[in-house]
Protein backbone atom coordinates (compact mmCIF):
# COMPACT_ATOMS: atom_id res chain seq x y z
CA UNK A 1 0.00 0.00 0.00
CA UNK A 2 3.03 2.29 0.20
CA UNK A 3 1.86 3.58 3.90
CA UNK A 4 5.00 2.36 5.30
CA UNK A 5 8.70 3.43 5.20
CA UNK A 6 10.51 3.09 2.11
CA UNK A 7 11.79 -0.85 1.98
CA UNK A 8 9.99 -2.32 4.87
CA UNK A 9 6.99 -3.13 2.20
CA UNK A 10 9.64 -4.77 -0.44
CA UNK A 11 11.22 -6.66 2.27
CA UNK A 12 7.80 -8.33 3.56
CA UNK A 13 6.67 -9.43 0.05
CA UNK A 14 7.59 -12.89 -0.92
CA UNK A 15 7.12 -14.43 2.34
CA UNK A 16 4.39 -17.32 3.76
CA UNK A 17 1.70 -17.22 6.27
CA UNK A 18 3.63 -19.03 9.79
CA UNK A 19 7.01 -17.00 9.05
CA UNK A 20 9.15 -14.75 11.19
CA UNK A 21 11.39 -12.60 9.56
CA UNK A 22 13.50 -9.17 9.98
CA UNK A 23 13.12 -6.08 8.05
CA UNK A 24 16.39 -3.81 8.23
CA UNK A 25 15.89 -0.55 7.23
CA UNK A 26 16.30 3.57 7.65
CA UNK A 27 13.98 5.68 9.12
CA UNK A 28 14.10 8.93 6.32
CA UNK A 29 15.77 12.10 7.19
CA UNK A 30 12.30 14.10 7.33
CA UNK A 31 10.41 11.90 9.26
CA UNK A 32 7.51 13.15 11.50
CA UNK A 33 8.93 11.85 14.54
CA UNK A 34 12.57 13.39 14.70
CA UNK A 35 13.78 10.94 17.48
CA UNK A 36 14.02 8.44 14.46
CA UNK A 37 14.85 10.39 12.19
CA UNK A 38 18.21 9.21 9.62
CA UNK A 39 18.59 6.00 12.22
CA UNK A 40 18.61 2.23 11.19
CA UNK A 41 16.10 0.01 12.60
CA UNK A 42 15.57 -4.13 12.64
CA UNK A 43 11.51 -5.21 12.85
CA UNK A 44 10.66 -8.58 13.75
CA UNK A 45 8.12 -9.96 11.52
CA UNK A 46 5.40 -12.35 12.54
CA UNK A 47 3.33 -12.76 8.89
CA UNK A 48 -0.05 -14.05 10.25
CA UNK A 49 -2.12 -14.46 6.86
CA UNK A 50 -1.81 -13.74 3.12
CA UNK A 51 -4.91 -12.50 1.18
CA UNK A 52 -5.96 -12.09 -2.28
CA UNK A 53 -8.51 -9.98 -3.86
CA UNK A 54 -10.62 -12.16 -5.70
CA UNK A 55 -12.78 -9.25 -8.20
CA UNK A 56 -15.93 -11.08 -9.95
CA UNK A 57 -16.42 -11.12 -13.69
CA UNK A 58 -18.25 -8.20 -14.84
CA UNK A 59 -21.02 -9.41 -16.26
CA UNK A 60 -24.77 -9.37 -16.59
CA UNK A 61 -24.79 -11.57 -13.46
CA UNK A 62 -22.65 -9.22 -11.48
CA UNK A 63 -25.20 -5.83 -12.57
CA UNK A 64 -28.09 -7.77 -11.36
CA UNK A 65 -26.12 -8.52 -7.70
CA UNK A 66 -24.97 -5.39 -6.87
CA UNK A 67 -27.65 -2.89 -8.81
CA UNK A 68 -31.37 -2.47 -10.01
CA UNK A 69 -30.17 -2.95 -13.53
CA UNK A 70 -30.63 -6.01 -15.47
CA UNK A 71 -27.54 -5.87 -18.09
CA UNK A 72 -23.79 -4.60 -17.76
CA UNK A 73 -24.49 -1.95 -20.19
CA UNK A 74 -27.63 -0.86 -18.27
CA UNK A 75 -24.98 -0.47 -15.42
CA UNK A 76 -22.16 1.18 -16.95
CA UNK A 77 -24.89 3.58 -18.70
CA UNK A 78 -25.97 4.61 -14.98
CA UNK A 79 -22.30 5.30 -14.06
CA UNK A 80 -21.83 7.51 -16.74
CA UNK A 81 -24.52 9.63 -16.28
CA UNK A 82 -23.66 9.59 -12.08
CA UNK A 83 -19.87 11.21 -13.16
CA UNK A 84 -21.28 13.00 -15.86
CA UNK A 85 -23.36 14.93 -13.69
CA UNK A 86 -20.72 15.13 -10.79
CA UNK A 87 -18.45 16.90 -12.89
CA UNK A 88 -20.95 19.37 -13.92
CA UNK A 89 -21.42 20.25 -10.12
CA UNK A 90 -17.83 20.04 -10.01
CA UNK A 91 -17.05 22.55 -12.51
CA UNK A 92 -20.11 24.49 -10.99
CA UNK A 93 -18.47 24.50 -7.45
CA UNK A 94 -15.47 25.71 -8.82
CA UNK A 95 -17.06 28.73 -10.75
CA UNK A 96 -18.65 29.35 -6.92
CA UNK A 97 -15.44 29.54 -5.18
CA UNK A 98 -13.71 31.63 -7.70
CA UNK A 99 -16.80 33.80 -7.15
CA UNK A 100 -16.36 33.64 -3.83
CA UNK A 101 -12.91 34.52 -4.18
CA UNK A 102 -13.30 38.01 -6.15
CA UNK A 103 -15.85 39.05 -3.10
CA UNK A 104 -13.13 37.96 -0.68
CA UNK A 105 -10.91 40.19 -2.34
CA UNK A 106 -13.22 43.11 -2.08
CA UNK A 107 -13.72 42.78 1.56
CA UNK A 108 -12.80 45.92 3.64
CA UNK A 109 -12.54 46.49 7.12
CA UNK A 110 -10.70 44.73 10.55
CA UNK A 111 -11.58 41.54 11.31
CA UNK A 112 -10.95 40.61 14.89
CA UNK A 113 -8.82 38.16 15.76
CA UNK A 114 -10.93 36.54 18.12
CA UNK A 115 -12.84 35.40 15.25
CA UNK A 116 -9.95 33.70 13.84
CA UNK A 117 -8.94 32.36 17.39
CA UNK A 118 -12.39 30.89 17.02
CA UNK A 119 -12.64 29.36 14.20
CA UNK A 120 -9.14 27.28 14.83
CA UNK A 121 -10.85 26.04 17.66
CA UNK A 122 -13.98 24.20 15.88
CA UNK A 123 -11.23 23.26 13.16
CA UNK A 124 -9.29 21.98 15.64
CA UNK A 125 -12.46 19.96 17.67
CA UNK A 126 -13.48 18.36 14.58
CA UNK A 127 -9.54 17.57 14.09
CA UNK A 128 -9.92 15.44 17.75
CA UNK A 129 -12.90 14.07 16.95
CA UNK A 130 -12.18 12.80 13.76
CA UNK A 131 -8.94 11.07 15.61
CA UNK A 132 -11.42 9.75 18.30
CA UNK A 133 -12.89 8.46 15.89
CA UNK A 134 -9.86 5.82 15.17
CA UNK A 135 -9.21 5.40 18.75
CA UNK A 136 -6.69 7.60 19.08
CA UNK A 137 -6.01 11.06 21.13
CA UNK A 138 -5.21 14.39 20.11
CA UNK A 139 -2.45 15.22 23.06
CA UNK A 140 -0.72 11.76 21.93
CA UNK A 141 -1.21 12.80 18.14
CA UNK A 142 0.38 16.37 19.07
CA UNK A 143 3.42 14.26 20.43
CA UNK A 144 3.80 12.20 18.21
CA UNK A 145 4.35 15.31 15.70
CA UNK A 146 6.51 16.68 17.94
CA UNK A 147 4.90 18.05 20.75
CA UNK A 148 4.30 21.43 19.43
CA UNK A 149 0.26 22.81 20.32
CA UNK A 150 1.52 26.37 19.02
CA UNK A 151 2.47 24.71 15.40
CA UNK A 152 -0.29 22.00 15.25
CA UNK A 153 -2.70 25.40 15.62
CA UNK A 154 -1.03 27.14 13.57
CA UNK A 155 -1.31 24.64 10.96
CA UNK A 156 -4.66 25.96 10.68
CA UNK A 157 -4.71 29.26 10.42
CA UNK A 158 -4.52 30.07 7.09
CA UNK A 159 -7.74 27.92 6.41
CA UNK A 160 -9.11 29.66 9.22
CA UNK A 161 -8.93 33.03 8.16
CA UNK A 162 -9.96 32.10 4.50
CA UNK A 163 -13.17 30.75 6.02
CA UNK A 164 -13.58 33.66 8.25
CA UNK A 165 -13.05 36.15 5.43
CA UNK A 166 -15.81 33.95 2.91
CA UNK A 167 -18.32 33.68 5.88
CA UNK A 168 -18.48 37.48 6.26
CA UNK A 169 -18.32 38.13 2.72
CA UNK A 170 -21.04 35.92 2.01
CA UNK A 171 -23.21 37.28 5.29
CA UNK A 172 -22.64 40.82 3.84
CA UNK A 173 -23.94 39.78 0.66
CA UNK A 174 -26.96 37.92 2.33
CA UNK A 175 -27.72 41.55 4.62
CA UNK A 176 -27.52 43.33 1.50
CA UNK A 177 -29.98 41.70 -0.60
CA UNK A 178 -32.39 40.84 1.95
CA UNK A 179 -32.02 36.95 1.75
CA UNK A 180 -33.00 35.19 4.67
CA UNK A 181 -34.29 31.17 4.88
CA UNK A 182 -37.81 31.01 4.42
CA UNK A 183 -39.54 29.36 6.76
CA UNK A 184 -40.85 26.51 4.91
CA UNK A 185 -37.20 26.02 3.41
CA UNK A 186 -35.67 26.16 7.27
CA UNK A 187 -38.72 23.62 8.43
CA UNK A 188 -37.94 21.17 5.36
CA UNK A 189 -33.95 21.19 6.39
CA UNK A 190 -34.95 19.99 9.92
CA UNK A 191 -36.83 17.54 8.41
CA UNK A 192 -34.71 15.81 6.23
CA UNK A 193 -31.94 15.67 9.26
CA UNK A 194 -34.59 14.23 11.25
CA UNK A 195 -35.46 11.96 8.76
CA UNK A 196 -32.04 11.00 8.78
CA UNK A 197 -31.40 10.32 12.34
CA UNK A 198 -35.15 8.12 12.27
CA UNK A 199 -36.19 10.73 14.82
CA UNK A 200 -39.14 13.53 15.44
CA UNK A 201 -39.00 17.15 13.98
CA UNK A 202 -39.68 18.37 17.58
CA UNK A 203 -37.21 15.98 19.23
CA UNK A 204 -34.16 17.56 17.09
CA UNK A 205 -35.55 20.95 17.11
CA UNK A 206 -35.02 20.48 21.07
CA UNK A 207 -31.94 18.90 20.62
CA UNK A 208 -30.53 21.52 18.66
CA UNK A 209 -31.45 24.14 20.85
CA UNK A 210 -32.64 28.15 19.51
CA UNK A 211 -28.87 28.73 19.03
CA UNK A 212 -28.05 26.21 16.75
CA UNK A 213 -31.60 26.88 15.26
CA UNK A 214 -30.67 30.48 14.51
CA UNK A 215 -27.33 29.33 13.57
CA UNK A 216 -28.84 27.37 10.57
CA UNK A 217 -31.28 29.91 9.33
CA UNK A 218 -28.23 31.70 8.76
CA UNK A 219 -26.22 28.99 7.20
CA UNK A 220 -29.25 28.43 4.56
CA UNK A 221 -28.97 32.60 3.95
CA UNK A 222 -25.10 32.42 3.50
CA UNK A 223 -25.86 29.46 0.50
CA UNK A 224 -28.84 31.37 -0.75
CA UNK A 225 -25.90 34.49 -1.11
CA UNK A 226 -23.83 31.67 -2.62
CA UNK A 227 -26.30 30.66 -5.17
CA UNK A 228 -27.74 34.60 -5.84
CA UNK A 229 -23.84 35.52 -7.17
CA UNK A 230 -23.44 32.73 -8.82
CA UNK A 231 -26.97 33.33 -10.97
CA UNK A 232 -25.95 36.67 -11.21
CA UNK A 233 -22.39 35.65 -12.84
CA UNK A 234 -24.02 33.35 -15.14
CA UNK A 235 -27.00 36.07 -16.47
CA UNK A 236 -23.52 38.20 -16.96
Amino acid sequence: SGQFIPGFEEQVAGHEAGEEFEVNVTFPEQYQAEELAGKAATFKVKLHEVKTKELPAADDEFAKDVSEYDTLDELKASIRKGMEEQNEKNAELEVENDLVEQIVATLEGDIPPVMFETRIDEMVRDFEYRLQQQGLRLEDYIKYMGGDTAKFREGFKEQAEKQVKIRLALEAVAAAEGIAASEEDFENEVKRIADAYKMEVEKIKELLGDRELEQMKKDMAVQKAVTLVADEAKEA
